[in-house]
């Protein structure tokens, strides 16, 4: 006997075990008691050792067939992909003769800000010695040691002192003093709504150069960690030159704000007033430069810009490209500013 008649038999032997195995199977499924029943499986087992047979090649048919699609579901998935991409895009952001689109959309106004960070009460029955944290944080901030002054001001004992404040204008402060026990000369004062302010002051306000931080708590749920102004104070407010800053928690930022990093120009109680120089940064931490004129708060629309399709006015330009334009809706385009100072009050004994 060759090897090729020994594989016809151990082919022949595999496809009758197939065969008996399946009728065995199908006797004990149907379990048939006539001889009805016996021709009808007689014809199935027929039925299922051709099935058998060609088996192998179906599997392989049916995994072709599933590669195809899946391949051709991946292309699918691309192309919407890529559409989906594209319809998001917006002409917030665009060059005035509307060719060009943004990456990104600019959702709410001009760009995201909050108005102040918010203490829980969790440090309120903690002791503290008012005097003596005043004393520390005074000398730091005059020596100019920033480091020193941010990691003071996030223990709890700092975040208590503020604490103690909220609800209300009146503020702890050390200090010179005039005739009156006045704030005035230099001096440090601290405010609810863990906010601080150095500088100068003038019968009872701060009036001069100073640096107003504030400050948001590691508990905060905010996305913004430090607002601050310094530069010219007069009646309590910023006025005159200055710059705004603020910082971030960049993983809590979204993808469709521009956020304000910096303005830096003119104030007027507070609000922007004349030429402005802005920095946004987003999420991946890029930032662009705009320019722009403010009075009183108020933008002013660019020369010769219109209303793009969604009612919004074109009011900052950008340095490096002054045909692309941050557009604001109209109601947003108004009482732009350092956002959140509590002013007025007075001074709090302790």
């Amino acid at each position: 006997m060759d090897k090729q008649e020994k594989i016809k038999i151990a082919i022949t032997a595999g496809i009758a075990a197939v065969i008996l195995l399946i009728l065995v199977l199908v006797l004990t499924l149907s379990g048939a008691k006539d001889s009805g029943d016996e021709q009808k499986l007689n014809e199935n087992i027929q039925e299922y050792a051709e099935g058998a047979a060609s088996l192998a090649s179906i599997t392989d048919a049916i995994t072709a067939s599933q590669e195809a699609s899946s391949s051709q579901s991946t292309e699918d998935e691309k192309e919407e992909s890529s559409s989906a991409s594209d319809s998001s895009s917006t002409d917030v952001l665009t060059t005035t003769a509307g060719m060009e689109k943004a990456k990104e959309t600019v959702s709410g106004n001009s760009f995201y800000a909050t108005d102040k960070a918010t203490l829980k009460n969790v440090y309120k029955n903690l002791k503290i010695d008012v005097d003596m944290q005043l004393k520390e944080l005074s000398s730091y901030w005059a020596s100019d040691n920033m480091t020193a002054v941010r990691d003071l001001v996030h223990l709890e004992r700092y975040e208590a002192m503020s604490y103690q404040l909220s609800g209300s204008n009146d503020f702890y402060y050390y200090g010179e003093t005039n005739g009156e026990g006045k704030p005035n000369g230099t001096g440090l004062a601290v405010y609810g709504d863990d906010q601080y302010y150095y500088g100068q002051w003038s019968d009872g306000v701060r009036s001069g150069d100073g640096t107003w931080i504030s400050f948001y708590p590691g508990y905060s749920q905010y996305v913004v960690t430090e607002h601050l102004f310094t530069g010219q104070w007069a009646n309590d407010l910023p006025n005159g030159k200055g710059q705004e800053h603020y910082d971030y928690n960049y993983a809590d930022m979204n993808t469709a704000d521009y956020y304000l990093q910096n303005a830096i120009g003119e104030f007027s109680d507070g609000l922007y007033n004349g030429e402005m120089y802005i920095i946004t940064v987003d999420k991946d931490e890029k930032t662009i430069e705009w320019e722009g004129t403010c009075k009183k708060g108020s933008w002013e629309q660019v020369l010769y810009t219109t209303v793009d399709s969604k009612g919004k006015i074109p009011y900052l330009s950008q340095i490096e490209d002054s045909d692309r334009h941050l557009y604001m809706t109209l109601e947003g385009a108004k009482n732009n500013g350092v956002r959140g100072i509590i002013y007025g009050g007075n001074v709090k004994g302790y």
